[in-house]
C-alpha cells in the first residue's frame, strides 16, 4: 500500500472514531468535567478555605508550608521569593479537599441515576405481562376452517 492510501485509511480510520457516539459522549464529559473542576476548586480556595482559616485564627491555610531553604536575597537586596524550596502541605491539603468533593459529587450523580434505574426496573416487574393477542385470521383461513369442520360433521 502507498503513503498517500496509508494516509488516507488511518484518517479513514480516524474519522470513524471520531464520529462514533461513545468519543462525542466522552469529550462532553471532559468539558463538563473541566467545567466542574474549576468550580469545586473555587469553592475549595474562596469558600472552604477561608473558614478553616478563620477556625484556625486566621492562618491563611493555602499558605502552610515547610520550608527547605529560605528565599535568598538579590543583588539589589530584594528577596526572590522563586528562590525558596518549600514543601507546600497547605496546597496539598486544598488539593485533597478539592478531590474529595468532586468525588462526592460523582459519588452522588451515580447514586441519583442508579435510583432512577431501580424505579424503572420495579416498574417493570410490578407491570403485568400482556399476553400477546393472537392476528384475526384472514378470509382464506375462515374458509378452510369452515371446510374442516364441515368434513368433521360428515363423518
Amino acid at each position: 500500500m502507498s503513503s498517500p492510501e496509508k494516509a488516507k485509511g488511518f484518517m479513514g480510520e480516524f474519522k470513524a472514531f471520531i464520529a462514533r457516539g461513545n468519543v462525542l459522549d466522552m469529550a462532553v464529559g471532559v468539558i463538563i468535567g473541566g467545567a466542574f473542576g474549576k468550580i469545586s476548586t473555587s469553592l475549595v480556595n474562596d469558600v472552604i478555605m477561608p473558614l478553616i482559616s478563620v477556625l484556625t485564627g486566621g492562618v491563611d491555610f493555602s499558605n502552610w508550608k515547610i520550608v527547605l531553604k529560605a528565599a535568598a536575597a538579590g543583588a539589589d537586596g530584594a528577596i526572590d521569593a522563586s528562590t525558596e524550596i518549600a514543601i507546600r502541605y497547605g496546597a496539598f491539603l486544598a488539593t485533597i479537599l478539592d478531590f474529595l468533593i468532586i468525588a462526592f459529587a460523582v459519588f452522588l450523580m451515580l447514586k441519583a441515576i442508579n435510583g432512577f434505574h431501580d424505579k424503572l426496573k420495579k416498574a417493570e416487574e410490578e407491570a403485568p405481562a400482556k399476553e400477546p393477542v393472537p392476528p384475526e385470521p384472514s378470509n382464506e383461513e375462515k374458509l378452510l376452517t369452515e371446510i374442516r369442520d364441515l368434513l368433521k360433521a360428515r363423518k
